[in-house]
């Protein structure tokens, strides 16, 4: 691992400037795991701020036009040199805040990897060179390079030879934080307006990336055996022109009274929305290591994904969750989505160990060393047909999961403003 050590005498704290969208949590929860350590830790942004406790934050407006664009550059440039800081750490190796980053020259620069940034599949063809150019520069001249799973590695290792100076840290949660609690279900569930039955979960970002049409177009086959089932789609960054064609095929399919779009859920409603959910939903046909993922496991709430290698990496098919195939076969996208019949809480997360490190940010890890790779149909990790619920094992045909067999309305030309990754660059 490289050495990034304060070697200023006298001093046992670093000034760490942390880089990254204040409109996002993961950046605001890590520079407060990092000042929680001892250190002062002030975030640089452009735009609005989450709500965030133990943090200093410098922000400004995002610019519209030239001129404003031209101050704000200035204006953060200022703030960096003047914090004086000992080590610059940028979250997400692209978008403006990387090219501000690297105009402000300091090292050593700490790169964390988010996962779209090196992976350009996830932006359907919207990203630029100059995106690429940024992230590439970004990788070059950092110190360290952190992803959070070994399969963000390989992708990184396609922009060069960076594996000395690469090191896998896995963003953990605060595992008792998300302790299954019936009573916050119902507290959820009120407060949402959301009626009985079964939930179903999507709580990624609504965007094409995460596919949430083929959870619609799954539902009418798990609505024919599970009648009073709920779909609650999360309005989360919401892409406009994707949710209005995923309401107008909610009404073509005449399912609207069982979906429900909810505003963008806040963190501290989170353990409560998974408590009164019957199984999550994600099923992107990109993705690094979510957060959802562990959030899932703590609450002991069933969770289907697509069979990507970096989930593969902590987590087993059939025991911790669901894993289904993804590939570019006609029909395969929903078919991802066969095993979501899930309505009743099966204590899928039993099979993981949850090892809590007495350190801010400890991780979630299965018991024991395990080899990625894939689990071959009929081994015993799946749930064998006769084990699981009737409308469990629905199969219904729809669109591929892959981005070449995408509709093509969603590979309309990228909107002005927006960069590599990060749907929203700050």
């Amino acid at each position: 691992m490289t050495a990034i050590v304060n070697e200023q005498p006298g001093r046992e704290a670093l000034k760490v400037a942390m880089v990254g969208n204040g409109a996002t949590v993961h950046a605001l929860i890590r520079g407060a795991a990092i000042a929680a350590l001892g250190h002062q830790v002030r975030l640089f942004t452009l735009g609005p701020v989450l709500p965030h406790q133990g943090l200093e934050v410098r922000t400004r407006p995002l610019p519209k036009g030239p001129i404003e664009g031209f101050r704000a550059f200035l204006s953060f440039q200022r703030d960096l040199r003047e914090f004086e800081p000992d080590l610059l750490h940028v979250h997400y190796a692209g978008g403006r805040l990387g090219s501000l980053a690297l105009a402000s020259g300091i090292k050593p620069l700490v790169v964390t990897v988010m996962g779209g940034d090196v992976q350009p599949e996830q932006h359907l063809g919207r990203a630029t060179a100059v995106d690429h150019r940024t992230t590439r520069r970004l990788l070059e001249q950092a110190s360290l390079i952190l992803a959070k799973s070994v399969a963000l590695r390989n992708d990184i290792a396609k922009y060069g030879a960076y594996a000395e100076k690469t090191e896998t840290v896995r963003w953990g949660i605060d595992a008792a934080r998300f302790k299954r609690d019936p009573r916050l279900g119902e507290e959820v569930r009120r407060k949402l307006n959301l009626p009985e039955g079964p939930i179903l979960l999507s709580p990624r970002i609504l965007r094409p990336l995460y596919n949430i049409h083929l959870i619609v177009e799954a539902l009418p086959a798990i609505l024919s055996t599970a009648p009073s089932a709920t779909l609650v789609v999360s309005r989360h960054r919401e892409d406009a022109a994707y949710a209005k064609h995923l309401r107008e095929r909610i009404t073509e399919l005449g399912i609207g009274a069982h979906v429900r779009f909810v505003e963008a859920i806040g963190y501290e409603d989170m353990p409560g929305l998974l408590a009164a959910t019957s199984v999550v939903i994600s099923v992107p046909f990109s993705d690094g290591l979510p957060q959802t993922l562990f959030e899932s496991l703590a609450s002991e709430t069933p969770i289907v994904m697509g069979r990507l290698s970096a989930y593969e990496e902590m987590v087993r098919d059939g025991q911790e969750v669901l894993l289904s195939e993804q590939d570019a076969s006609e029909g395969s996208g929903t078919a991802a989505l066969s095993r979501a019949g899930v309505v009743a809480r099966r204590g899928s997360s039993r099979g993981l160990l949850l090892q809590e490190d007495s350190r801010p940010g400890s991780a979630l890890v299965p018991p024991g060393p395990k080899t990625p790779g894939r689990s071959q149909p009929g081994s015993s990790s799946r749930l064998k047909s006769d084990d699981q619920p009737l409308w469990f094992r629905h199969h219904p045909a729809g669109r591929s999961l892959v981005p070449e067999r995408l509709p093509g309305w969603l590979r309309r030309p990228c909107p002005a403003g927006r960069g590599q990754g990060d749907p929203n660059p700050r």
